[in-house]
Formats: structure tokens, C-alpha cells, sequence
């Protein structure tokens, strides 16, 4: 098998970029439906937050009570999950399509339960959980099967990093592995975890949180070089490329943040995310919402919700089938920078790559 050809970082950007908020309040931790016409995230912070689901122009859906804790998750019915502060722990509700009021999915046991994800079919949720006692804080990466109402760990702990703190599980799209970014030694890091045999790979070097799986192999994520500085990147990695690589879609000085992506009809990559709002004399910072479309993404073999193949062209020339898709599921324009040394639980693939 031939490993895809990758081009040039100048072809990959992103482009139509809007603001879609503003106001004096912020607005953070965006997520996608799958099928990419609305946006759930966070409005404010504290205890009059709340969160608010708009589509792609801002109009607004639906408002859901706070206060607001950790992530928010939309499923491809688009029920809607999402972590609600309730005094010094935090629970998970559920809005299911068609229901004119949410219900407490887990909480009211003294447990801390945050950070929603949808299996792209909709019957699990994956989500964060302490285990109660003396235990509350250290967070456990849980399965919940909504047909079954059954349970299941996932991972208890992150191998050769005892004092880890997990967040920000995001299910990858083809249903068969989980994202999540965990607070290690020097930083945040993102990984993920195959839920068929549970290998742990390592995705990014310390520094990259808020992972957005595009496809097998390539992840739209935020890069801290440092506190005061953040940029958005598309990670490339086994079998998409030969090694890790990395692509900046905007640099540091836009101080951009907290990615998600999604596919819409014309599989076109839509890609929202945060960034700081211009402040004028007397009025506090905040972060609004942004929306851009991913250009110049050559022709990618998308897996659908059901593990089959579709062809999807670039943006350029959407629907058009490819004749030449490949065991690989994506190619794309990256560049040959030098990335930083990875460390710890690389599978063994991946360390002779």
C-alpha cells in the first residue's frame, strides 16, 4: 500500500471566515452536530451561564439552563447532552429529539459527571465521572448504552501518568475510537483510545488540546505554544501520513481556541471555533464564535456513521466521485515542518514509522 502524497502547507486554509456572536458575553466550548447545521456552546460563565444551540447563521434553537460545567454534545437525532454545575459536583442532562423538556441523565448521587460525547449512531455516551468519596476529582473516561441503560469503564487511568486529569471526550465520527485531551506532566496533550482492543496512542506532543477527528489519521486541534498565544492546526498522523505532521490553519496571532468540525451535505469541512473579541475602553474581554470553511482539502475517502465508504471531493468540485480513493481514507496538503519529540504510549507502528 502506497501512503497518500502530501503537498504544500500554502494550499490549506481556511476561508469565508464570520463572526457569528458578539455582545459583552462569552461564548466557548463549541460543538457540531454531526450533520453540521447547528452549534451548541456555552454562553457566559459562572452561575448565569447557560447553553444556547444556534445553526451556521447564529439564529438561536434552543436555550438549555446552567450553570455551565465542561462540554456540551449533539447526536445525529439531535438530542442534546450536556453538564450542568449543581452545588460543588456536576451532573449530565439529556434533551432527546422531540421532547419539550431535558431530564438528569447521571447525577444527584454525589458523583461528578461532565463532558458529554454521542457515538455517531446516538445509543452510547461516552462522559467523565469521578467515583464518588474521597475519590471526587480524578475522573474516569466512562460508557453509557442508552438502549440498555448499562455502564461500562472505558479507562480508569492514563498508563505512566498517574496524577493525569482527562477531559474533553469527543467520539471520532467513524465510531470506533474515542479522542480526549488529559493535563500530564509540562501540559495538555490529546490521545486516543480504540475501543475494539482499548490501545492508548498519544496524537499530539504537550501543548495541543480541544481534538476535532476529521478522518482516520487527521484531527483539527488548538496549539498553546504558550498561555498568551493559541492557533488552530490539523494534525496529521498514521495512516494519513508517514509521521506526525501538523498544518496551521490560522497562526498564533489570531489567538484562536476550542475547534470542532463537521461534514455538511456538499462535504464541505466546516469548522467553528473561539476567539478573542475586540475590547474597547472600559469593557471586559471576551471570546466570540467563528465559522470557516476548510479549503483546499483534496479528494478524502469519508468513512460513514455505519463504517461504509463514501467519496467525497474537495470543496472545489463537492460530489463528484473519486476514482481514485485508496485503502488510506484521506490525503491532504501538509507541511514538512519539524514537529516535536512525542513521548509515551505510541503504539509500536508508530514509533518505526
Amino acid at each position: 500500500m502506497t501512503r497518500p502524497h502530501l503537498g504544500n502547507l500554502r494550499d490549506l486554509h481556511l476561508r469565508k471566515i464570520r463572526r457569528l456572536t458578539a455582545g459583552q458575553l462569552h461564548h466557548r466550548t463549541p460543538t457540531f452536530s454531526p450533520d453540521g447545521r447547528f452549534i451548541l456552546h456555552a454562553l457566559s460563565s459562572g452561575i448565569d451561564s447557560q447553553w444556547l444551540c444556534t445553526d451556521r447563521k447564529g439564529r438561536v434553537a434552543r436555550v438549555l439552563l446552567g450553570p455551565v460545567e465542561g462540554r456540551a454534545a449533539i447526536a445525529s437525532d439531535h438530542s442534546i447532552a450536556y453538564s450542568r454545575q449543581v452545588g460543588a459536583t456536576c451532573e449530565i442532562w439529556l434533551l432527546t429529539a422531540g421532547s419539550s423538556e431535558p431530564r438528569r441523565l447521571f447525577g444527584g448521587d454525589g458523583r461528578l459527571y461532565r463532558d458529554p460525547t454521542f457515538s455517531p449512531d446516538g445509543r452510547r455516551v461516552a462522559y467523565l465521572a469521578d467515583d464518588g468519596g474521597n475519590s471526587i476529582g480524578q475522573l474516569r473516561l466512562w460508557c453509557y448504552d442508552l438502549t440498555r441503560g448499562s455502564h461500562e469503564l472505558l479507562l480508569g487511568a492514563l498508563p505512566g501518568h498517574s496524577q493525569a486529569r482527562l477531559q474533553h471526550p469527543v467520539w471520532a465520527p467513524w465510531g470506533d475510537s474515542l479522542f480526549f485531551e488529559a493535563h500530564i506532566e509540562g501540559g495538555t496533550a490529546i490521545f486516543e483510545l480504540a475501543l475494539a482492543g482499548g490501545q492508548l496512542s498519544q496524537r499530539s506532543p504537550v501543548g495541543y488540546s480541544s481534538p476535532a477527528p476529521l478522518a482516520r489519521g487527521l484531527l483539527v486541534a488548538a496549539h498553546h505554544a504558550d498561555p498568551q498565544s493559541g492557533e488552530l492546526v490539523l494534525l496529521a498522523y498514521p495512516p494519513c501520513a508517514d509521521r506526525l505532521r501538523q498544518a496551521v490553519l490560522l497562526d498564533r496571532k489570531h489567538c484562536a481556541g476550542e475547534p470542532t468540525v463537521a461534514w455538511d451535505k456538499k462535504n464541505q469541512v466546516f469548522v467553528a471555533f473561539t476567539m478573542p473579541g475586540t475590547t474597547h475602553s472600559g469593557e471586559p474581554q471576551r471570546c466570540d464564535l467563528h465559522l470557516g470553511l476548510l479549503s483546499k482539502l483534496p479528494r478524502v475517502a469519508r468513512l460513514s456513521t455505519d463504517g461504509s465508504q463514501d467519496s467525497a471531493a474537495s470543496d472545489d468540485k463537492p460530489g463528484r466521485e473519486s476514482s481514485t480513493a485508496s485503502a488510506h481514507p484521506v490525503s491532504t496538503v501538509l507541511d514538512d515542518r519539524p514537529m516535536p519529540a512525542m513521548y509515551g504510549l505510541l503504539g509500536e507502528q508508530e514509533r518505526s514509522a
